[in-house]
């Protein structure tokens, strides 16, 4: 009896267990069968996502070249209108209404070499305290004026020009002009904003004649272009010193006049009302006589000259190799635009591709063709170790006598054309960028077209005018090569590539 009792629960409890085993099969069952179907899918998926990749790999490698760039769209300009004041102020409106804003550039052909054989100085201290304060208002009222109109007021000096560039919202135009007029007429230089300055550019001359790049271009221009004012970069500081508070007001009194400048205003405005504006804050702006332009007289080699800045301890040289090129206005601008751009001045250009890509001497190799109102000049530059020096003059050289004697390929000159056009038009997209554009064009005296013309002339450039414009302005033979590094290290380096002489 008691072992019927206990049997029958174990038999039940026997039964019970093989049905949980039994629904718990049918549920693996079902689980596996779902895992197996989402396996399936995510399978499928994977193949899916890979075959697709392969496709667009296998279409993207099937095309031996990207497609061309997009033909370049035309350019709506706007109406430019020119007049002159009474007084010689060229003013020049040119209304642009994509924004409710106004810039207003006014420049004074006053470059930082402008009596610097009298006041070293003076014309790049004139333009850092000129905003600092007028006859009737203070630097800080100055500021506080343009914060209540949106507006800034920026003043730069450059080998050429002296420039106020100032902006504001459009309704405030009268006041912003108002604020320009002042400022350029009624400069008051106040003694402690003078000595202020004076202070703080004596102490950036000092840093930057600590550094070999400033060093090198500093000395180069002296090469290039000896004892006319684009030889002069900035002052000794102890000439600074000798720049009085009356020093500045007779500089602006002689050069900051209505017959030296032109305003050209580019914004949300209407024409005969800016201009009267434009009439009723210059007008009463008096003329004066101008000195006399110095005369372009440029030092001439007969052969090429090597200048050393000797910095003992130095690690690596920087090289400059500089000739003299045409003044802006002329009509190899363009042709000796596109072929620096081919030799150095583009990423993928002919310098950069042999002593970085090739060669591993240095990382940003570059030229420049810095072309200005009165004369101009070409300069190719690397910053490389001590080792290298010499092989690295030597590679330059070859690509600029390669320049001379061998077309550029087709290939080239497109990349070329492509990026100056596209260069050109991205500057265009701004106020302020367009405002100093046409600002170039009186400055350096080109002609009224040049922005209208520059996409054609570039895109019209044969291989042929690359060349000749290579022959005519990358003279290897009578070039200078400036070099600042340890003159010990890489004098033997350098000997044969011309005749030496080290900088004090």
């Amino acid at each position: 009896m008691i072992s019927l009792r206990h049997s029958e629960p174990s038999q039940h409890r026997q039964e019970c267990l093989c049905h949980i085993d039994n629904r718990q099969r049918t549920r693996q069952r079902a689980d596996n069968a779902r895992g197996d179907a989402q396996t399936t899918r995510a399978k499928t998926r994977t193949l899916t996502l890979v075959a697709a990749i392969l496709a667009f790999a296998a279409s993207t490698f099937a095309q031996a070249t990207p497609p061309p760039p997009a033909p370049p769209r035309p350019i709506n300009w706007p109406a430019i209108s020119e007049s002159k004041l009474g007084n010689g102020l060229t003013v020049v409106l040119v209304p642009l209404h994509n924004v409710p804003k106004i810039t207003a550039e006014l420049s004074l052909l006053a470059g930082r070499g402008a009596a610097y054989k009298t006041q070293p100085g003076v014309a790049q201290l004139a333009a850092r305290v000129v905003n600092e304060g007028t006859a009737t208002r203070t630097s800080l009222q100055i500021k506080e004026e343009l914060r209540s109109i949106g507006g800034a007021l920026a003043i730069a000096v450059d080998h050429d020009a002296t420039t106020m560039t100032a902006s504001s919202l459009s309704e405030f135009a009268p006041k912003l002009l108002d604020l320009v007029s002042d400022v350029v007429r009624h400069p008051a230089y106040p003694q402690s904003e003078v000595a202020l300055a004076k202070t703080n550019f004596a102490q950036e001359i000092e840093e930057q004649r600590s550094t070999p790049d400033f060093l090198a271009q500093e000395e180069l221009d002296k090469a290039l272009f000896g004892a006319h004012p684009y030889g002069f970069t900035v002052p000794a500081p102890a000439a600074i010193k000798n720049v009085t508070r009356d020093a500045l007001r007779t500089f602006a009194a002689t050069w900051y006049v209505p017959n030296n400048a032109t305003l050209v205003i580019v914004g949300d405005f209407d024409v005969p009302k800016m201009h009267a504006e434009v009439e009723r804050t210059f007008g009463s702006w008096k003329r004066v006589p101008l000195p006399p332009a110095p005369k372009v007289i440029l030092p001439t080699r007969e052969k090429r000259q090597i200048y050393v800045i000797d910095r003992p301890g130095s690690v690596q040289s920087t090289i400059l190799i500089g000739a003299p090129a045409p003044p802006r206005r002329s009509p190899d601008y363009i042709p000796l635009r596109t072929t620096n751009m081919i030799y150095g001045g583009a990423f993928y250009s002919r310098l950069t591709r042999n002593i970085r890509e090739s060669k591993g001497y240095t990382y940003s190799p570059f030229s420049s063709a810095d072309l200005r109102r009165a004369a101009g000049s070409f300069t190719a530059g690397a910053s490389v170790r001590n080792e290298v020096t010499g092989p690295t003059i030597l590679e330059m050289l070859y690509e600029l006598d390669r320049m001379r004697v061998e077309p550029v390929t087709a290939e080239e000159l497109a990349s070329a054309k492509t990026y100056s056009i596209g260069g050109m038009e991205l500057e265009l997209e701004s106020q302020a960028s367009l405002a100093t554009r046409i600002s170039t064009i009186y400055i350096d005296e080109l002609s009224h077209d040049f922005l209208q013309t520059f996409r054609d002339k570039v895109a019209a450039l044969t291989p042929a005018e690359v060349q000749s414009s290579a022959a005519k302005y990358f003279d290897t033979y009578r070039s200078a090569i400036v070099i600042v590094g340890d003159y010990k290290q890489i004098k033997d380096q350098i000997a044969p590539f011309g005749d030496v002489k080290v900088v004090k």
